[in-house]
């Protein structure tokens, strides 16, 4: 098969969570005999722009720089591009520019979004994106050959909302090996030491209320939170006011194994992405061994099962799990255990790349429904969300807990 990858920033991953997912998408089917294109930014991607990585091609494509332009400007370059390359299936990781393939689809080309979340529901927009973004959502499953998303909870919302089936296709994580711990010292921190975030500093994300919700624990433990945003922004600079020296800021953290220590060797990791699906840091967490506070959604639960503690939205809430594993470490300690356990069984990237390419050569090998198919998946609504996997991955869930 003949693959591109669109909507991230490119490979190799040194930003968020889709550069994650075509990293270690796009690797895995190029070593089994797929030609696979990932679509890059230069402004992320190494400064020699190499025209290959571990046998997937790269291609760069300008764009306009800002906050609302630059991922837009660079997906619609490089859907153009890509429409007159013989790939046998587009797969668009994320809804942001969804009117752009169009003339993918009148050319009977194979487009197969990923939903990845519901990303008009980002506070850092204004209603004018939002509505923009909820109307490329829209028109995304309309356009789309296929829709996927990472998350069971998210197909649900997809077929309740809008009436059109999406399929399930989980990301991985790996299980992290046994490090050293030594890298902590460049950080000042010490095993066990501090509670850990690793995100895009961004209001969807929840850090000021964690940030909140930590300076009323007493504890000696260090609140890390590592990660940034590629623009100005007034939310970090308002978190990075707080009076507590406890809470320490790192910025983007880069270099080979730095993350990955940092999350071994965490008290506890705390995740408080609330616009869905899966987050590819909080599978990474859990791989690392880390114990697991989690916001509580239906994907978030989804993910971490038992696995974990959800919390509220409030900072009391929270707050009272912080206390709740200081007062008791083994706790903690256990949650680590079964996180690990837990990705082992539902969530490796062997068990991704496979479900991507069974759904890849099932989509090549059968008839392409037609641009205009929509109507008809419109018109009947009611049918549960398939499920496109391998039988392995864990159960959605809703619940409270």
């Amino acid at each position: 098969m003949r693959i591109a990858i669109l909507g991230s920033r490119g490979i190799p991953a040194r930003w968020g969570g889709a550069e994650v997912v075509s990293e270690e998408l796009a690797t895995r089917l190029a070593a089994r005999g797929h030609e696979v294109t990932v679509y890059c930014r230069a402004r992320y991607s190494d400064p020699s722009r190499p025209r290959e990585y571990r046998s997937v091609r790269l291609v760069y494509t300008p764009y306009l720089p800002g906050k609302y332009l630059e991922s837009p400007s660079h997906e619609v370059v490089s859907a153009l591009h890509s429409l007159v390359q013989p790939f046998d299936v587009y797969y668009v990781l994320c809804c942001r520019t969804s009117w752009c393939y169009v003339l993918h689809r009148l050319a009977g080309k194979r487009v197969v979004f990923n939903t990845n979340g519901l990303d008009w529901l980002r506070r850092k927009w204004g209603a004018v994106v939002r509505t923009y973004l909820r109307f490329s959502f829209w028109a995304a499953l309309r356009l789309a050959t296929r829709v996927t998303s990472d998350s069971r909870a998210i197909c649900e919302y997809i077929r309740r909302e809008f009436g059109v089936e999406a399929h399930y296709l989980s990301w991985g994580a790996y299980v992290l090996p046994p490090v050293a711990a030594s890298i902590l010292e460049e950080y000042g921190l010490t095993p066990g030491g501090y509670f850990l975030v690793v995100c895009r500093i961004e209001p969807e994300n929840n850090v000021d209320l964690i940030v909140r919700a930590f300076e009323g624990v007493e504890t000696s433990k260090r609140l890390v939170v590592v990660g940034g945003v590629n623009y100005r922004s007034r939310y970090v600079r308002r978190l990075r006011r707080t009076k507590d020296p406890r809470v320490v800021f790192t910025g983007p953290v880069y270099r080979p194994g730095h993350v990955d220590t940092l999350l071994r060797y965490a008290f506890a990791y705390i995740d408080g992405h609330e616009v869905g699906g899966t987050s590819p840091g909080l599978l990474r967490a859990m791989g690392c061994g880390a114990c697991v506070l989690v916001f509580d959604r239906p994907f978030n639960a989804e993910v971490v099962g038992d696995a974990g503690l959800l919390w509220k939205k409030s900072e009391e809430d929270l707050r009272d799990k912080m206390r709740r594993l200081l007062a008791n470490p083994e706790l903690a300690a256990r949650y680590g255990a079964l996180a690990v356990e837990r990705v082992r069984q539902h969530y490796t990237w062997e068990m991704a790349a496979d479900a991507h390419e069974r759904f890849f050569l099932d989509l090549v090998r059968g008839e392409a429904p037609s641009l205009l198919a929509w109507q008809q998946r419109a018109r009947t609504r009611g049918g549960p969300a398939r499920a496109v996997h391998d039988g392995r991955s864990g159960s959605a869930s809703g619940d409270a807990r």
